[in-house]
């Protein structure tokens, strides 16, 4: 199993593959794969396919419906299960840093009741496998993994183009925003918990609230549902979410009521303000992100600020500019994470891509039948396809996605068997 590491050194190999678990633990991970997916050219392919698709007048409201209308068609919302099966698990057991464990227990904390508010139909199943410490493994992709799942879902009569969750929707559709040029990072809110994020999105004065994919409101919308009245608006924000303990930001994150909290009090007092306008209330769980933000006195991340000066010159001057902003002389910052996300050659440690190889659960559990070398390399040669599924680039996929899409370059098969005799044997 992987050994214990540097808190600056786990997060950017966390960032190599996010998922729930790990963006408990590092909030900002969420804003990564939010920056890895405008460095994709399938990101801006289905940017240049929204705006060429027609349908209405023009506008921003127009924008927002088009973007909630697109991924809400083409786009299949998965099922807790389904994480199961592809991913494997996540298992408490094996986290050692005292940090995550409080985060790992949080969070299975918020999925058991929620499940049972929701009435999941795995319900039981997710219970017992809390109680024992573990959980699916919910992976949060970048865009090109979103589409890769298209091949599992050939078979249905919608024939969506990938596979989501309720995060990796509200990250697409923020991420469609920004390369159609909708809006800016600094317009960009995610709120909610481990168990569901809506994303709201600020071009205006009004702001869209996207239920994820299951709802759209503008600001007029939403005053027609509540009619105006705020306990009732209030009440209805809440039931969207059934836990809300959270909001992230480019500009820095807030976990409310105790912490913690990286985003500038001045600049949550804009984002609250800006949440309640929409509302036309001010939610308890605005009021305690307020004041958690006020306690922390935090300064503010870097990074993001020069994404939305890159932004309308596309994504070659994106990369660019993560590129710039992430040299050695610079501290490790979301930049970073988005590069790793990416899985860009041009990172600062490309070794962590080895640590972070090591962190799947597919290949752990498939290197008990490994004893030497001729078994890991049956393995890997017993992958069908010979392309990554990051196509014909630098790109590197790690071998639980190897596993799971059954295909792989010369370099995912070698690292696949590296990993898989890693594991075997045993930690001195």
């Amino acid at each position: 199993m992987p050994q214990p590491v540097d808190k600056q050194t786990d997060f950017l190999i966390k960032a190599v593959s996010p998922s729930l678990f790990t963006a408990v633990r590092y909030p900002d991970l969420i804003v990564a794969l939010l920056i890895a997916n405008l460095l994709s050219p399938k990101l801006w392919e289905l940017a240049g396919r929204i705006r060429s698709g027609g349908g209405g007048p023009g506008g921003v409201e127009s924008s927002m419906k088009k973007l909630h209308k697109f991924v809400n068609r083409n786009f299949y919302h998965t099922k807790s299960i389904e994480f199961f099966r592809i991913w494997g698990l996540y298992e408490r057991e094996a986290i050692t840093d005292p940090d995550e464990l409080f985060s790992s227990d949080r969070a299975m904390s918020i999925i058991k009741k929620g499940m049972e508010v929701i009435r999941d139909p795995a319900v039981e199943l997710l219970n017992e496998l809390i109680d024992n410490g573990a959980a699916p493994r919910y992976v949060y992709p970048t865009v090109d993994v979103i589409l890769a799942y298209g091949r599992f879902l050939k078979d249905m009569k919608t024939h969506p183009l990938g596979m989501t969750s309720c995060l990796d929707e509200c990250v697409l559709i923020a991420s469609l925003a920004l390369a159609s040029g909708s809006c800016r990072m600094e317009d960009v809110v995610f709120v909610g918990s481990p168990l569901h994020y809506t994303l709201y999105l600020f071009p205006d004065d009004g702001g869209y609230m996207f239920n994820a994919k299951r709802e759209f409101f503008s600001r007029p919308a939403w005053l027609e549902l509540t009619g105006g009245d705020r306990e009732r608006s209030s009440r209805m924000f809440l039931e969207r979410l059934y836990i809300c303990d959270r909001i992230i930001t480019p500009f820095g994150y807030c976990v409310f009521p105790d912490g913690p909290a990286t985003i500038p009090p001045g600049r949550m007092a804009e984002v609250a303000e800006r949440i309640a306008l929409f509302l036309s209330a001010h939610p308890k769980e605005i009021s305690q992100a307020l004041e958690t933000s006020r306690r922390a006195g935090a300064p503010g991340p870097d990074g993001a600020e020069c994404i939305d000066t890159a932004l309308p010159m596309g994504r070659e001057a994106i990369e660019a500019a993560i590129l710039r902003g992430t040299t050695p002389d610079r501290d490790v910052s979301v930049l970073d994470a988005a590069l790793y996300a990416f899985r860009h050659p041009l990172v600062r440690e490309p070794a962590l891509y080895r640590e972070a190889a090591m962190r799947g659960f597919k290949s752990f559990i498939l290197s008990g039948g490994v004893s030497c070398v001729e078994d890991a390399q049956e393995i890997a040669d017993g992958i069908a396809g010979r392309e990554s599924i990051y196509g014909p680039t630098s790109r590197i996929a790690m071998p639980d996605e190897v596993l799971a899409f059954d295909t792989a370059n010369d370099e995912e098969r070698d690292l696949l068997v590296e990993t898989l005799l890693r594991h075997s044997r045993p930690t001195p």
